[in-house]
């Protein structure tokens, strides 16, 4: 009897709307890329309890308090109060219209993304100035100042230990469920959300508390990154086994299959290659996971009156070779 697919899927850093909210959006983006896979939308009708279970990882109201903190001034833009948690959180209302245009673009190649930028403003200008902070951060050493400075939620998750106890929790809970019911398993992150990932891999694989997880036999079956920072040295330096010795280090015999796939021009994930920086993990090394691969990059296409960013992840998931992998996943 086949096993339950489960698709769990966690998102990244920056200001957040409500859970509920952020639960739509990113399911909307996600059935509108597999729709763009198989046009008779069999597969995003798949996304069901009965049939592929789908859980969203949120941790935005843990991520807008942190950030609120370190600037009050974002009290202008969290306006909106998350009725589950009972935070701040930003309107939804202005991610309607640019999903609606990202849907509208019908061409996701090379030519169709030189189109955009030409006629949207364009904001890849900040990718020159994340190489710029993470070359003079590790050059330096002060990768860790720079990164509480700059990214406060993700500063937080790395440097305070309650904070980062909280967020992993989020994905841990039911990670674990889902491995010790023998499901499945297509674990989905973005941004942040990787090195969230990471932590939870390695400590569900490396704990003694987590015995059962590892006792199950159970591994994720798909392990897709997008936007992944996990490719930065200072955040490296910051990950859960960063100062284990060498039988302590990466998540072990947990993952099948590790893909990361980086959008051209991503700007926090422009060293967006991770076969290089963990291939100990794989063939070459310890043989903790099955295979470890690097996409080639993929375009993607949101805007807002603010400019294009191509780390959004509505973008990616609307991404028809993002999609297919999930797709490929699923049809398995």
């Amino acid at each position: 009897m086949p096993r339950k697919k489960h698709l769990i899927l966690i998102h990244g850093r920056s200001t957040k709307p409500a859970e509920e909210e952020k639960r739509k959006l990113v399911t909307t983006a996600l059935k509108h890329g597999l729709d763009r896979v198989d046009k008779t939308g069999g597969l995003s009708r798949r996304l069901r309890p009965n049939d592929v279970k789908f859980t969203f990882v949120y941790y935005g109201d843990i991520a807008n308090q942190k950030m609120l903190e370190k600037n009050p001034k974002l009290k202008k833009k969290l306006i909106a109060t998350d009725p589950k948690h009972g935070t701040p959180c930003e309107p939804v209302e202005q991610y309607l219209e640019p999903l609606q245009e990202l849907f509208a673009v019908t061409s996701q190649t090379k030519a169709a993304y030189k189109r955009f930028l030409k006629e949207e403003r364009d904001l890849r200008g900040l990718d020159n100035l994340a190489s710029m902070v993470s070359w003079v951060a590790n050059l330096t050493g002060l990768s860790d100042n720079l990164i509480k400075a700059a990214t406060a939620d993700m500063g937080a998750y790395l440097m305070e230990r309650k904070v980062g106890s909280a967020v992993r929790e989020r994905l841990a809970g039911p990670l674990k469920k889902a491995l010790l019911a023998n499901e499945d398993v297509c674990l989905v992150a973005h941004s942040m959300g990787c090195i969230v990932s990471y932590d939870v891999l390695w400590k569900l694989s490396q704990m003694s508390e987590y015995r059962d997880i590892q006792q199950c036999g159970n591994k994720v079956s798909d392990w897709i990154t997008l936007g992944n920072p996990l490719g930065e040295p200072g955040v490296r330096k910051n990950l859960y086994d960063a100062r284990e010795h060498d039988d302590g280090k990466y998540p072990r015999d947990i993952v099948k299959r590790w893909l990361n796939i980086p959008a051209r021009d991503d700007f926090v994930s422009h060293d967006n290659t991770i076969e290089d920086d963990f291939r100990e993990m794989g063939r070459d090394g310890y043989d903790y996971v099955d295979s470890i691969k690097d996409h080639p990059e993929v375009y993607t296409f949101w805007n807002t009156d603010k400019g294009t960013n191509p780390h959004k992840f509505y973008g990616y998931l609307d991404n028809k070779s993002v999609a297919g992998k999930i797709a490929r996943w699923m049809r398995r």
